[in-house]
């Protein structure tokens, strides 16, 4: 495959030196991405939409990149109380194969995710209503004023009924599936169908390459043009590398431990508030920002989103104030052992062993355990660990988005029969979900995480991250959104 790219890339060079060309060439663009983690259970319906949107499925709205709402395939939508949100589509959007875009495509785009449990909008199967080709409702089994903002996530792109979303998805967004080989690579070209503005690149090639090191070999050797997620200690040797430079993301994402709060023997241990207070008080989080994560890609944050996304209200939340002495008093002189998982695809090692190191020195110790993704997915929907290291995203418009997706007690998520908080905490992010107003929602949503931070102490932000890109200099039009998941790369091109 790469000798066909090759190929193709001095083809298309040797044409724009035949003339002046009035604009960029289009050529095929190659980006090192990490593990592909399509194959995981709770991906394997979402090819091209999640946890790599490839930019082929567009949802009704789409996230900016100030976390607010934008139209996509709607261009109005109108609340209807009690609980519904009538959608108008757009007229005269085609698939990329040219079938007509409809609103029974929503409708059994929506019912898919619904049967397979990968939406978290609280839809049901009698939760749509389509009224004409342009115009359908929406009304959750639950109060859910939210609705809006959640439909943001790719998730909720929507495909061409009768297409695979597991093998071939069939959508309406700038690009079009080639193909998909496991483990391997990605490939997808411009849609030349597509309502908007067509992409600048005849085709991008996503390499599933899980090794950091192996994609800045690669980029340096210019077998790739791009690399997704570049860590904090190899950025900056690689902006110092001629012909390459570093994007810097807004920040859109942070470090969180979870905390078993519901486990069964050996996993029950952090049932003990005194103890995950211990744990919060414990870690020093300035120097894990500073010294281990680099400083310029990463801050400190009280919140388990980021603290943009609510507004005036995120100084509602405190955090664990660092505190040995108080920790080792909490422990009563009693060493622990707890169990340690981290996400290989996002968590390095460096910043599990500082955790480790700071734990230890209060009189806990920690068992870190080593998995791939699978095992790592196996593990947290078991409930088999004790902490669990993650980098928790906003990917969608709802200020209560992680909140009601990982610790609410009626997430359809299954690790939050574990990490689930206090009915006092369900209560404050039902408020959120069912605030009439956008403020009302970020206060309610500030309000719970307060709740769940600073009260029970059943997570602990440990650093607020913006997402490192590195690119050759030839790559153009890149702008970086918060939300890697809602990454547009139409915009991209190659100069010579």
């Amino acid at each position: 495959m790469e000798m066909r790219l090759v190929a193709l890339c001095l083809a298309l060079a040797a044409c724009g030196s035949c003339g002046a060309p009035s604009s960029p060439a289009r050529r095929t663009l190659v980006v090192a991405y990490g593990t592909d983690e399509y194959p995981v259970t709770l991906n394997k319906e979402r090819l091209g939409r999640y946890p790599l949107n490839a930019g082929l499925c567009e949802p009704l709205v789409r996230l900016s990149r100030e976390f607010t709402v934008a139209p996509a395939l709607a261009t109005r939508w109108e609340r209807r109380e009690p609980n519904e949100v009538r959608f108008t589509l757009r007229s005269g959007v085609t698939f990329s194969d040219g079938t007509p875009f409809t609103a029974r495509a929503v409708a059994q785009t929506l019912a898919h995710a619904t049967r397979t449990r990968i939406g978290y909008s609280s839809l049901a199967d009698t939760s749509v209503r389509v009224v004409d080709d342009t115009t359908l409702d929406l009304r959750p089994a639950r109060i859910n004023r939210r609705l809006v903002e959640q439909l943001v996530h790719p998730t909720y792109g929507v495909f061409k009924t009768g297409s695979d979303p597991a093998r071939h998805p069939i959508c309406t967004g700038p690009f079009q599936l080639v193909d998909y080989v496991a483990h391997d690579h990605l490939t997808v070209a411009r849609n030349e169908h597509y309502r908007g503005e067509q992409a600048r690149l005849d085709t991008i090639v996503f390499r599933f390459i899980p090794d950091e090191t192996t994609r800045t070999l690669a980029l340096r050797s210019h077998d790739v043009d791009a690399i997704v997620d570049v860590g904090a200690s190899n950025a900056a040797a690689v902006g110092r590398v001629p012909g390459l430079h570093i994007v810097t993301a807004p920040m859109g994402a942070v470090i969180v431990s979870y905390m078993n709060l519901n486990g069964a023997a050996p996993w029950q241990q952090l049932r003990d508030p005194a103890l995950r207070r211990a744990v919060a008080m414990a870690i020093d989080r300035r120097p894990l920002v500073t010294r281990v994560l680099g400083g310029g890609s990463a801050a400190l944050v009280s919140t388990v989103n980021p603290p943009t996304v609510l507004g005036p209200h995120a100084s509602r939340v405190g955090g664990v104030p660092f505190d040995t002495t108080a920790a080792r008093l909490a422990l009563h002189g009693k060493r622990r052992t707890l169990s340690l998982i981290a996400n290989p695809n996002s968590i390095d090692h460096a910043t599990v062993e500082y955790v480790q190191a700071q734990l230890a020195r209060v009189g806990i110790d920690v068992r870190v355990d080593q998995l791939d993704a699978a095992a790592f997915e196996s593990r947290l929907n078991s409930g088999a660990f004790d902490l669990d290291l993650e980098l928790a995203s906003q990917n969608d418009a709802n200020p209560a988005f992680l909140l009601a997706l990982r610790w609410y007690s009626k997430s359809g998520t299954r690790s939050a029969a574990f990490t689930h908080a206090s009915p006092q905490f369900d209560a404050l992010v039902e408020r959120a979900l069912a605030a009439r107003t956008d403020d009302d929602a970020r206060r309610a949503a500030a309000e719970a995480m307060h709740q769940l931070v600073d009260v029970e102490v059943a997570a602990i932000p440990l650093a607020g991250i913006s997402r490192l890109y590195a690119m050759s200099d030839h790559v153009r039009g890149f702008v970086p959104h918060p939300s890697r998941l809602n990454q547009d790369w139409s915009s991209v091109w190659l100069a010579p």
